[in-house]
């Protein structure tokens, strides 16, 4: 089921199967009322996303994310992410910081 909403996607060539599994068990660690989405709060329950300098910028970027989005967006990390993948998130960020 959660692989079936990245079925015909660029994810699948980025993130493994088994990385999606994995992403989808942290997301609902993270999802703590089960709402279908990560709260600001939620993710500033995670002590490395807290002590990032940047984590106030993100938080505007992060906050409300569901299940798809959060892997799209965590994908542009990936070292096997193309390079429209990673400027689209960079364009992303430039777009929240102005704001």
């Amino acid at each position: 089921m959660i692989l079936k909403m990245f079925k015909n996607t660029a994810i699948i060539y980025v993130i493994s199967q088994q990385e999606i599994v994995s992403l989808y068990k942290r997301f609902c660690q993270l999802d703590r009322n089960a709402k279908g989405f990560i709260s600001a709060d939620e993710f500033l329950s995670v002590p490395e996303f807290a002590m990032n300098p940047l984590s106030q910028r993100l938080l505007k970027m992060v906050d409300g994310l569901n299940f798809k989005d959060f892997v799209i967006f965590l994908s542009a990390f990936n070292p096997k992410a193309s390079i429209p993948q990673k400027i689209e998130l960079d364009a992303v960020f430039i777009i929240y910081h102005e704001m």
